[in-house]
């Protein structure tokens, strides 16, 4: 069989020097933060110090998403700008991006604890200084078995089908509330709910030139299961496929399917019995198996 030549040139100007360009920009750190009294002077202090490593120019901003106990005075008291904001996590996001000034905006979660150094905002910002990326997404070193499932059994089996150019731009955990972009690229708006972290992901999918994910250190948070929130994503993301025409709708109610099988596989994890790697491995295959199943091996895009 004869293969038609392929051109390796792609009509690329090939130079032998650098042509991205660092610039001196102001950034702005985005904690949005509901009831995080007790983490939220690390995190506003690893923000102030990471803009000294950085030596930018900029300011720290907590949204305090509906608190019912003293996050805001304790935020207040530390230095940063208190931005109130309602109840969700879009809605604090909006909030602290709105009232934002900075040329880069920074998100970390009110309640994370980064183990490494240093800070996470200055390891997710500095590729944007420096001009290799125009937003960038934390590829976290330490994951519980939930998010990791998530990312196994749900996250790279349904967008390795339908929005396959994701998976290396937003590394292994794309859920990841630590992210920073250039200011043209977020959103006039996010949902006001948790769905507001994957809506952003699929935004700068189409929006950003160089999506980058950022290795990191170890790291905590309070795991608080969100018993919805993936069933949520599945709409979010099915949208975004149906929308840009990766997807026909006849084939929905089969990705549907497929998840309320995945779903169910997820539940039979047994902590202390199974381990953690081996069951991801695991279900990573049966989800890819299940997806190609329900989906009959038919093209989601013409």
């Amino acid at each position: 069989m004869s293969r038609p030549l392929i051109n390796p040139d792609f009509s690329l100007d090939l130079r032998h020097e650098r042509t991205l360009e660092a610039k001196e920009r102001t950034v702005s750190v985005v904690i949005p933060a509901h009831n995080e009294r007790d983490t939220v002077t690390e995190v506003v202090s690893d923000a102030f110090r990471a803009l000294e490593i950085l030596q930018v120019e900029g300011e720290v901003l907590v949204s305090a998403s509906g608190c019912t106990d003293d996050t805001a005075d304790v935020a207040d008291k530390v230095g940063a700008i208190v931005v109130e904001a309602p109840i969700g996590k879009g809605a604090a996001i909006n909030a602290g991006v709105q009232r934002s000034g900075g040329d880069i905006i920074c998100l970390v979660d009110g309640d994370v604890r980064y183990y490494g150094d240093p800070p996470l905002v200055a390891l997710i910002v500095d590729p944007i200084l420096r001009g290799i990326a125009d937003a960038c997404i934390t590829d976290l070193y330490w994951r519980p078995i939930y998010p990791q499932m998530w990312q196994c059994g749900f996250f790279t089996p349904l967008a390795g089908r339908l929005i396959p150019e994701i998976l290396p731009k937003s590394g292994s955990t794309p859920w990841s509330g630590q992210r920073a972009a250039l200011r043209h690229l977020w959103p006039a708006s996010l949902p006001a709910d948790f769905t507001a972290d994957i809506e952003l992901l699929l935004h700068w999918n189409r929006h950003a030139l160089r999506l980058r994910p950022v290795l990191t250190d170890d790291w905590v948070n309070p795991q608080r299961p969100k018993p919805d929130l993936m069933a949520q994503e599945l709409e979010v993301i099915l949208h975004y496929a149906l929308e840009s025409g990766r997807i026909q709708p006849d084939l929905i109610p089969s990705a549907k399917e497929w998840y309320e099988i995945v779903h169910a596989l997820m539940a039979t994890y047994r902590p202390g019995e199974d381990d953690p790697q081996d069951f991801e491995v695991w279900l990573s295959d049966r989800s890819i198996g299940e997806l190609i199943t329900r989906l009959n091996g038919v093209d989601v895009a013409d």
